[in-house]
């Protein structure tokens, strides 16, 4: 196992020496931790400068990841190799650099005497509830139902802030976002802003059986496919044909499902309905549950948002690809100043 627990209450300052040895043998580290009372003795994986990174915040970080990695030491250890090592070692070494660069990030923030204020991420997160209609209450009780904690939130505003804060101290006017840049944006990538388009369909569905033979499906098949020719020679409108034979509940209305997005379609539905022209009769379409027709009744294509509206979600778009950008720079310049040494192979 890559941890040792041990169950004793430990003097504060008391240093417990304990060897555990593991394919890729390092040196180690004391983490201690108010959970049960254990102290998790801890293989030291890479240092940045004096910080070390231990196997436990690679876990935390990424626990699947670290089962993958672990699993491989294990197998490595009995003489197991597999095709998947070389793909666990990437990722490894991938979720290994997120970890030294934020590392790295922390410590240029120290450098640079970063500090975000309780009263700056109160007025943030008040903003941000707002802007999607909450209070800030019922904002972290919609974040909760997703699996985000207040703290972890909390704790993600405050990484941002801390980056966006080292980047202006850094980058200065660089980093700041004028309106016209923000119109500019809108005008190149304005299909971006469109919304989406969506079509008005008529259903007939007629059911089969889950246990239903060969001999009766090809029956029900049959059946629709004439359904489909008396829609197409006009003997009898659509919606006459979807009230006589539809077994949706939509033949109460002639057939009528009325607008739909692609996306509330499945896909083989989807596929067809919105390649449809306006009056146009699909083919039949095998599902799951029986076989069905669809009538293209009509189509809207999805109207453009204005500039007002999309301002805060281009200011994000804006700020996102200016951070990574002058985020590199900084990562690149540390680095090539610090000392960092993996310790284990990957």
């Amino acid at each position: 196992m890559a941890f040792a627990f041990i169950t004793k209450k430990m003097k504060k300052n008391k240093i417990l020496a304990f060897i555990s040895t593991t394919i890729f043998a390092v040196f180690l580290f004391l983490t201690f931790v108010k959970n049960a009372n254990a102290v998790i003795i801890d293989q030291v994986i890479a240092v940045v400068n004096k910080t070390p990174i231990t196997l436990y915040e690679f876990a935390k970080f990424d626990r699947g990841a670290f089962e993958e990695y672990e699993q491989m030491q294990n197998e490595a250890s009995r003489g197991i190799f597999t095709q998947s090592d070389s793909a666990v070692m990437s990722k490894t070494k991938e979720v290994l650099n997120v970890l030294i660069n934020n590392v790295l990030i922390k410590q240029e923030e120290e450098k640079a005497a970063i500090f975000i204020t309780p009263k700056q991420l109160k007025a943030y997160i008040g903003g941000v509830a707002l802007a999607n209609n909450f209070t800030v209450t019922q904002f972290f009780k919609f974040l909760a139902k997703r699996g985000i904690s207040k703290k972890a939130y909390i704790k993600q505003v405050k990484n941002h802030f801390a980056e966006v804060e080292l980047l202006r101290k850094v980058y200065g006017n660089k980093m700041v976002i004028t309106k016209r840049q923000l119109i500019d944006y809108y005008k190149k990538n304005v299909e971006e802003f469109r919304g989406e388009p969506k079509v008005d369909l008529k259903l007939i569905f007629l059911a089969v059986p889950s246990n239903a033979s060969q001999k009766l499906r090809k029956e029900i098949y049959k059946r629709i496919y004439k359904i489909r020719e008396e829609a197409i020679s006009g003997s009898k409108s659509f919606s006459e044909l979807a009230r006589e034979y539809s077994e949706d509940p939509s033949e109460k209305n002639g057939g009528r499902i009325g607008y739909v997005y692609k996306n509330k379609l499945s896909p083989n539905f989807s596929d067809i309905a919105f390649k449809l022209h306006v009056g146009q009769i699909s083919p039949v379409i095998k599902t799951k549950f029986g076989y069905a027709i669809l009538k293209s009744a009509g189509k809207k294509t999805g109207s453009f948002k204005t500039f007002k509206q999309v301002k805060p979600e281009i200011f994000t778009i804006l700020e996102k690809h200016r951070t990574n950008k002058y985020l590199k720079k900084i990562l690149k310049k540390a680095r090539k100043n610090s000392y960092v040494k993996i310790l284990i192979a990957v």
